[in-house]
């Protein structure tokens, strides 16, 4: 049995986990942890770190050194779904102008990750690089830039004056299966966001759809009732905003491969979805 057909039937089998939001502009802000509240991050999500929908990101870590001496540190990462990465970085040696303006020494401080569940919570874990210390903050976030509204998915990366888009694409059984087929769309708009796949004549049951090679959800395929047994239909649909954490539309399913999987591992319908 392929690994695939591992993943899709154990996940099948099981409801999925609700998903986390993605890291997206909306996220920018200040941050801090009610029980450390003279501490804290102001975090920047700023522009694309490729043609995808990652983003680079500046954040700053406003905390104290082990003599009880304020420190600032900063860190620039990148954006990978939930999650961020990166190596704080500390300054030593500079004065405030006119004296001198540049740091002498800038050095690699602690490592850190931030983990975002919502859009107003987020747990940042770190370890310092001299002693390894390991510490945690579950934060809240305590600012929001004007103007913006959060909700953890695809709807945060579109612009107020954004032009409408809408991407279509067919199904197609990658054996030839007769009848065999559906159809993915996307739309993007400003302040909403959606993506739905509809299966058609496909056998009966439960069914992974893969994007990009990562399970994203699960749906069923049922009879449509008209006593054919070969007539089927299922599909799922994801939007941001949503009030359903398993239907955020959290990813960009643009540029990517759409896989229907059934509990068995076998791809039954696929595409390539236009960018």
């Amino acid at each position: 049995m392929t690994f695939r057909a591992l993943t899709a039937a154990a996940l099948l089998a099981l409801s999925l986990p609700a998903a986390a939001v993605r890291v997206t502009p909306a996220h920018s802000g200040s941050w801090y942890d009610p029980a450390f509240d003279s501490q804290g991050f102001s975090i920047e999500v700023l522009g694309k770190a490729g043609n995808g929908p990652e983003r680079t990101v500046a954040v700053y870590w406003y905390t104290y050194d082990d003599d009880g001496a304020p420190v600032w540190a900063v860190g620039v990462g990148q954006t990978d779904r939930d999650r961020i990465d990166l190596t704080m970085m500390r300054a030593f040696g500079g004065a405030r102008p006119p004296q001198q303006v540049a740091a002498d020494d800038l050095q690699d401080w602690a490592e850190m990750s931030l983990q975002f569940g919502t859009c107003n919570t987020a747990v940042a874990e770190f370890e310092m690089l001299d002693s390894g210390e390991t510490g945690r903050y579950e934060l809240q976030r305590l600012t929001q830039i004007g103007a913006t509204t959060c909700t953890g998915g695809m709807a945060d990366e579109v612009a107020a004056d954004a032009e409408p888009l809408t991407l279509t694409a067919q199904l197609r059984s990658p054996t030839g299966a007769a009848g065999a087929g559906g159809t993915v769309m996307f739309k993007l708009r400003p302040g909403y966001s959606e993506f739905s796949v509809d299966a058609r004549q496909i056998p009966s049951g439960s069914y992974a759809l893969f994007v990009g090679g990562e399970q994203e959800g699960s749906f069923d395929v049922t009879a449509r009732g008209n006593g054919n047994a070969n007539a089927t239909s299922g599909g799922i649909v994801f939007r941001s905003p949503s009030d359903d954490p398993e239907r955020l539309l959290d990813f960009d399913p643009r540029g990517q491969s759409i896989e229907v999987v059934d509990s068995g591992g076998v791809t039954r319908l696929q595409v390539e979805f236009p960018n």
